[in-house]
């Protein structure tokens, strides 16, 4: 599988930018037409989001163009320069993180692309970021995923099992990278509202914040479609736990997802409602 990848990589790396999008766009394209999974997709967005069926569908068609677009740059990324990041990636508010030294956590969620802005952190003054991310099948795939998201020295970490090794990272206070959009099994998570809903959450990041007594920082991916740039955001300090407790850490917990859930409702189409994110759901009593 590695010399697939490496092949598709070289060709999205070695064309102009625009092209590759064009080429992104045509995946995402595709995807859309052929997905059996339209309907559904569409009703999600219209009962979160209270649209009608037409504003869905928009929005719908431009998720999938977004993650064509996602697609492609990743590809891309073994074969980037750094004069070619710097014009294509734009970091917004980067002083409200802690100076070096100190460590923070940043809450991400997959949108705009959601991949580069993690793997090529270093480049912005950024530097011994350790990303904790969940693993993928098969081995060979997540290997060269892997190799990707690391090319700039971003460190990378199995959700599952990396508990010492995170531990660790605190206590060098390096700064984590904890994504919070994502369905988990009952038995791994605690539920919170998320569009009105019940959807269940990780509870590690809280934990973490209570541990290593970090601040939590919201960083947020959009697309610009009109001059092919990314925007990252980073958003206004969330108040930590101030304990272990159950409650404290469901309320960080909660307060994390609903600033993921602002950032949606501002900008749509470029979050991954293919996603099953409520899943799981409270046993009936």
């Amino acid at each position: 599988m590695t010399w697939i990848l490496n092949s598709i990589s070289w060709v999205f790396g070695h064309v102009p930018l625009r092209l590759a999008h064009a080429l992104g766009a045509v995946i995402g394209c595709k995807a859309w037409l052929f997905s059996r999974r339209k309907a559904e997709i569409r009703g999600r967005i219209m009962d979160c989001l209270g649209v009608e069926q037409a504003e869905a569908n928009q929005i719908m068609r431009r998720m999938y163009r977004n993650l064509g677009y996602t697609v492609s740059e990743f590809f891309r990324m073994p074969h980037m320069s750094e004069s070619e990041i710097a014009r294509h990636l734009v970091f917004n508010h980067i002083e409200r993180f802690p100076e070096k030294g100190t460590g923070y956590i940043a809450l991400v969620a997959h949108t705009g692309n959601w991949e580069l802005p993690a793997a090529a952190a270093s480049l912005y003054g950024l530097d011994s970021l350790h990303m904790v991310v969940k693993s993928l099948k098969p081995p060979s795939l997540n290997q060269w995923v892997c190799k990707v998201r690391s090319r700039w020295g971003t460190h990378i970490h199995d959700r599952r099992g990396s508990s010492r090794d995170l531990l660790k990272v605190v206590k060098a206070h390096e700064p984590l990278v904890f994504v919070l959009d994502q369905n988990m099994k009952r038995n791994w998570g605690i539920f919170v509202d998320f569009f009105g809903k019940s959807a269940c959450t990780t509870d590690g990041l809280a934990h973490l914040a209570a541990i290593s007594g970090y601040p939590i920082y919201p960083v947020f991916c959009r697309r610009k479609w009109e001059d092919h740039t990314l925007v990252v955001e980073v958003g206004e300090q969330i108040p930590g736990p101030a304990d272990r407790s159950p409650e404290e850490v469901h309320r960080v917990t909660a307060a994390c997802t609903k600033a993921i859930e602002a950032f949606i409702r501002e900008h749509p189409e470029q979050w991954i409602w293919m996603h099953r994110r409520w899943r799981t759901q409270p046993l009936v009593k």
